[in-house]
């Protein structure tokens, strides 16, 4: 094989290494967060039958199981779009490309539920909002602080494993304000702390919220403001005065009609 051969052979192969890695990471990220809710519905309609309805991969052999913990905090969403949209070769996991864009995200949103259990992320909310929301913000938007990560951006979010966040609210982030949290944090609030914020990649992920019963408070009898009694027969009218009123008055007009009779007379 010629010099020029060769240049041209390593050409052709570079482009087809840089043509792949391109298409393999190029991802369409939704307009909006997912919804949980709209995945659990396309999850159960096409990817229950081989992953089961619980996630955990038992009803097809081979199948991806969503309840290994081991597996998911190094897979990250960009990498299930890719897998949603592209199948995987070699593999019966077809591709789902004619899905819309907004359905295999949402899907994506159900298939974290399986790792992200309700009791741990109640754990990692109250974690969150004690040590991370300072910075992050109670939304996971990262308005509390410049430079802070924004959880709720998928361009950021969606490309990161949770071990990523793990390392870093262990061991913190040199040269930034995000210090280690190993010596405040046991490994498992950690981690719960990691499944909170993962959370806010989708727009409607629920925490159970406790019943609280209202304790029933007697309030205090109060006495109505006292009203003027009204007695029958008692009115101003009736009483002593009252009559003393009325014979004067009447007195009175009779003695101006005398004078006004008088007057006549006179004339």
């Amino acid at each position: 094989m010629s010099s020029i051969n060769r240049k041209v052979y390593f050409i052709l192969i570079s482009l087809c290494i840089i043509i792949s890695s391109a298409t393999a990471v190029a991802i369409d990220y939704p307009d909006e967060r997912p919804s949980i809710e709209s995945g659990k519905k396309i999850y159960l309609s096409n990817c229950a039958g081989c992953h089961g309805e619980k996630g955990d991969g038992s009803t097809f052999s081979g199948a991806s199981n969503f309840t290994n913990s081991e597996k998911m905090i190094i897979s990250n969403s960009s990498i299930f779009y890719d897998k949603i949209t592209n199948g995987i070769p070699g593999t019966a996991m077809p591709s789902f490309s004619k899905l819309p864009k907004k359905d295999r995200w949402d899907v994506i949103a159900y298939i974290w539920t399986f790792w992200i259990d309700k009791q741990s992320a109640e754990n990692g909310k109250k974690i969150y909002e004690k040590d991370c929301a300072g910075c992050h913000s109670m939304l996971g938007d990262g308005y509390g602080l410049p430079e802070a990560f924004d959880f709720t951006n998928l361009s950021q979010t969606a490309s990161k494993q949770p071990s990523v966040f793990f390392d870093r609210l262990t061991q913190g982030i040199p040269g930034t304000a995000m210090r280690p949290y190993k010596s405040d944090l046991t490994e498992n609030e950690r981690w719960d702390a990691v499944k909170y914020l993962f959370t806010f990649q989708f727009s409607d992920y629920q925490l159970t919220v406790p019943q609280l019963t209202v304790p029933q408070t007697t309030l205090p009898q109060t006495t109505p403001a006292p009203t003027k009694p009204q007695y029958p027969g008692k009115e101003w009218y009736n009483t002593a005065g009252g009559g003393a009123i009325i014979l004067v008055s009447v007195a009175l007009a009779v003695f101006i009609l005398y004078l006004f009779i008088r007057g006549l007379k006179e004339r």
